[in-house]
């Protein structure tokens, strides 16, 4: 289909860029969340001591990319009229159950509903952008260049914009963007591209005029842009969209594409950016945003740059680590999980005294409660915030992927070491996250979740020491717990401790010994490796 001039129609979608208040946040939930790729990690060329950092499929193709200015402690926006309100992504419509069940494990509300005859999950990312995942019938063109699970994000499935009148963009999209009207559900109009094959090919407008206008800030999109095939072709784009009679800015050399950016009549900023020359043109397409690229003009002022940037990975929780003991091969690592009020410095010494050159690292947890560290929420005295549980034991089994990567060591039978809150935290990770530990110590621990069904923990050796004379934990909400291990199939070996919740000697000598028979060791591991779910 090609527009009156003979100009081509506007393919697809291109990229969405959006604003963040935390790269750190931004990353986690992007990589390992969602499972979307770091396809590069710049910085703003308006800002370039802050990053720009863009996401996508493996290869990075248009119509995947998902692109964030990180302003750290932006303050929020509010997605509003004259702006992008919600990023939809296209999944395999088999996969929606699990993408449901994937999102409440890592406590993220959301919200269900059929559009056009599609299942559609609503949900925000951490800094409060509206996303969705729309189930669609699995594409061979789609899932040929990158995805690596068949429930794999396949790249954009639309864009939403929010606006109070709908005319004048619909002729400007129309008329002169070549986009076709193909369906209408109330207030929400839809409109296809030429390429219905491509990721990101449909754009949808939602015509609300008591929506109020949008706020830029955290959480909202900054633009949105459509793809053009090469230069050539985009000044004929420049010249056309200005004939009718919109201010459009010259090209403007992004390094990865050319761009040029206009306000539709709605007030939402269009860009059209070239497909080539691409993610690949400074980086193997193998190793796509595992260094900081920097626009050339910025190459003299790199030092400053890294030094100011904020770091992306092993920022989740303040940690100690210590290696193994110099010509040790030792077979287990340790994790250390402290209890309420404590830190990362506090379990050391009794690793110490049950493994004295096991490689260690030692957690200090990044929930506080009335300035104490925890590692997760509770709502009273033993009632804890499951949905907090959940989220918080995803999180830091994702942040022992990356030590793991970091550290090396880490990744041999990793045994989790917790105490009280500390070992309640390493049972959920068990129950949840049955890859991260081979085993487990866990002294005064209780149930921390409800778990209908309960996972497969056949391999999994755990060592629980109770005190009889605990008046923290009730002891049913410890059998609880050994009941559920049991039935997952895991080997629960109970001490009973004369002794309330203070940890004594008894314990770790109990935990010495427990480790002396090899416990992480019980079945052929493999090392563990959080796949991207995408």
């Amino acid at each position: 289909m090609n527009t009156p001039n003979e100009n081509p129609a506007i393919s697809g979608i291109h990229h969405i860029t959006a604003v963040a208040a935390s790269a750190a946040d931004n990353y986690r939930f992007y990589t390992r969340v969602l499972g979307l790729r770091l396809v590069k990690k710049t910085v703003n060329f308006d800002d370039p001591f802050t990053y720009h950092l863009y996401y996508g499929n493996e290869t990075g193709r248009p119509g995947t990319i998902l692109t964030f200015f990180p302003w750290e402690q932006f303050p929020q926006g509010r997605p509003g009229t004259g702006m992008v309100s919600a990023i939809a992504f296209a999944v395999p419509r088999f996969s929606i159950d699990y993408w449901n069940r994937r999102l409440n494990e890592y406590g993220i509300a959301v919200d269900t509903e059929s559009r056009f005859g599609e299942p559609v999950i609503r949900f925000n990312d951490p800094h409060g952008l509206p996303l969705e995942l729309i189930g669609t019938p699995p594409s061979a063109d789609l899932n040929s260049d990158g995805a690596v699970l068949p429930t794999a994000i396949m790249g954009f499935h639309s864009a939403t914009l929010l606006l109070d009148r709908i005319d004048a963009t619909e002729k400007i999209i129309v008329e002169g963007m070549g986009m076709t009207p193909v369906l209408r559900e109330g207030s929400r109009y839809r409109f296809a591209m030429q390429d219905d094959n491509a990721p990101g090919h449909l754009l949808d407008v939602r015509v609300d005029p008591s929506a109020g206008r949008g706020r830029p800030g955290g959480g909202t999109v900054h633009h949105i842009a459509f793809r053009t095939r090469d230069n050539r072709e985009q000044q004929s784009w420049r010249q056309r969209i200005r004939q009718h009679g919109l201010s459009v800015t010259d090209v403007r050399d992004r390094k990865y594409f050319q761009s040029i950016y206009f306000h539709e009549p709605g007030g939402v900023l269009f860009e059209i950016a070239t497909d080539p020359p691409g993610f690949a043109v400074d980086e193997d397409p193998r190793h796509l945003g595992t260094t900081l690229k920097l626009p050339h003009q910025y190459e003299a002022l790199r030092g400053q740059i890294e030094e100011q940037l904020p770091p992306l990975e092993l920022t989740d929780f303040r940690h100690v680590y210590l290696p193994p003991e110099p010509g040790e091969n030792h077979g287990d690592s340790i994790v250390a999980l402290h209890g309420t009020g404590g830190n990362e410095h506090d379990l050391i010494p009794v690793v110490r005294q049950i493994s004295p050159s096991a490689p260690v690292i030692s957690l200090r947890g990044n929930v506080l409660e009335n300035g104490m560290p925890r590692f997760f929420k509770r709502l009273a005295e033993g009632v804890f915030d499951e949905n907090d549980v959940r989220y918080h034991a995803h999180h830091l089994s994702d942040f022992l992927a990356e030590a793991a990567r970091c550290y090396g060591p880490m990744d041999n039978h990793r045994i989790a070491l917790g105490y009280s809150n500390g070992a309640n935290m390493a049972a959920a990770i068990m129950l949840l996250r049955p890859d991260v530990f081979s085993g487990a110590i866990l002294f005064r621990p209780m149930m921390p979740l409800k778990m209908t069904p309960g996972p497969d923990l056949a391999c999994k050796s755990i060592l629980i020491t109770t005190g009889r004379f605990d008046r923290v934990i009730p002891s049913a909400e410890t059998q609880r717990l050994v009941h559920t291990l049991k039935k997952a199939g895991a080997s629960v070996e109970v001490v009973d401790m004369d002794a309330g919740h203070e940890l004594t000697a008894g314990d770790i000598e109990a935990a010495r010994s427990w480790l002396g028979r090899g416990p992480g060791r019980r079945c052929a591991t493999t090392p563990s490796r959080i796949k991207n779910a995408a």
